[in-house]
C-alpha cells in the first residue's frame, strides 16, 4: 500500500510539472541589434544606412526623431567587403539586400508579438538601392508598407561624385580604386544594377514609395541639358517612377540648403519622412523651414 501511494504521488508530481511547463509562455524573442521600442503602435521603421555610415550616425538624429514621435525603429548597417576593412557599404548591393531581408525577418519575429506584420524602410543614399533591391528581388513586397528614399541614386549618378566619396578619403589606404569596390560601380549611371532595378515596374507591389532629394547634393547628380542646349547639373536622378511621391526639399522650403549627408540630420527632411510614414500629404510647417540647417561634411 505504501509503495502504491509513493507511485501515485510521483505520478501526480510529474503530471503537474508537465502541465505547468506546457502552460508556461515561451520566452520573449530578444530585440535585434540597434532596435528601440516605440509607443505609437505603428509598423517598425528600419533605417537602411548609406555608404560608410555607422549605426550611431543614423541614430543620433533621424533615429532620435523617430523615437520622439513614438516609432519602434531599428538601424541596419550595410554589409562590408573584407578587402577594404569591412567598411559598411563596400559589399555588393545584392549582398546587403539579402542581409537586409534577414534583418527584416528578425524584426518582424521580434515585433510580431505586438501585431506587426510589415515594416517601413527609410533608405539613405546607397541604402535606398538596397531597400529597393530587397523589395523587388527579395521577398520584400509583402513585408514593406512604406519605402522612403533619401537622396538615393535611383537612376544612377555621375562617376565623379562617387570617386570623390570612395577614392580620395577612404579607399586609397587599401590600395584599391572605385572599380575595385562593387557599389561604386553599381551606383553609376547606366550600370546593370540600376537597369535591373528600373526595368519594368520600379515601384513594385502595394508598397507606398517616396523619394526625397536635394539640389545641393554633391554625390547624386548628372549632367543634363538646360536652356539653349547648354549643359547643366540636374538632381532628378534621385526620383522614382510612376506610383512614387517625389519631392525636392526646396519645393517645401525654398532656399533651404541641405547636403547629401544632411538628408539624415535635417529637421525639414524629418518632417517629410514623418508625413510619409503616417500617409499624410508632404507639408512642412513654415516654422520648421525657418530652423537653422544642420551642417554635414558631405
Amino acid at each position: 500500500m505504501r509503495l502504491l501511494t509513493v507511485i501515485l504521488c510521483a505520478a501526480t508530481w510529474v503530471l503537474s510539472v508537465g502541465l505547468t511547463s506546457c502552460n508556461r509562455p515561451p520566452p520573449p524573442i530578444p530585440a535585434p541589434a540597434h532596435c528601440t521600442v516605440g509607443s505609437n503602435g505603428e509598423a517598425p521603421v528600419i533605417i537602411v544606412a548609406g555608404t560608410f555610415s555607422p549605426e550611431i550616425a543614423n541614430e543620433l538624429f533621424l533615429g532620435a526623431r523617430l523615437d520622439q514621435v513614438g516609432y519602434t525603429h531599428c538601424v541596419f548597417e550595410l554589409e562590408g567587403d573584407p578587402a577594404v576593412g569591412n567598411l559598411p557599404g563596400t559589399a555588393s548591393i545584392d549582398v546587403s539586400a539579402a542581409a537586409l531581408g534577414d534583418f527584416v525577418d528578425s524584426v518582424l519575429a521580434w515585433s510580431g508579438a505586438n501585431g506587426a506584420v510589415q515594416v517601413d524602410l527609410v533608405g539613405h543614399s546607397q541604402g535606398a538601392l538596397v531597400a529597393r533591391h530587397y523589395i523587388k528581388f527579395g521577398d520584400g513586397e509583402s513585408k514593406v508598407k512604406t519605402m522612403v528614399s533619401l537622396s538615393g541614386p535611383n537612376e544612377g549618378t555621375e562617376v565623379a561624385g562617387l570617386v570623390e566619396l570612395f577614392l580620395e578619403p577612404v579607399l586609397a589606404p587599401y590600395g584599391v580604386t572605385c572599380e575595385g569596390v562593387a557599389p561604386c560601380e553599381e551606383m553609376q549611371l547606366g550600370s546593370s544594377l540600376i537597369s535591373d532595378l528600373n526595368d519594368g515596374d520600379d515601384t513594385p507591389g502595394n508598397t507606398n514609395y517616396y523619394a526625397f532629394y536635394t539640389d545641393n547634393d554633391l554625390l547624386v547628380w548628372y549632367w543634363g541639358t538646360g536652356p539653349l542646349g547648354l549643359p547643366v547639373i540636374k538632381f532628378d536622378n534621385a526620383e522614382l517612377g510612376d506610383g512614387a511621391t517625389n519631392v525636392q526639399v526646396d519645393e517645401e522650403c525654398p532656399l533651404r540648403f541641405v547636403s547629401h549627408g544632411g538628408m539624415i540630420v535635417d529637421p525639414v527632411v524629418f518632417e517629410m519622412v514623418d508625413d510619409a510614414l503616417a500617409g499624410r500629404t508632404i507639408d512642412v510647417p513654415i516654422a520648421t523651414c525657418l530652423l537653422p540647417p544642420i551642417p554635414s561634411p558631405i
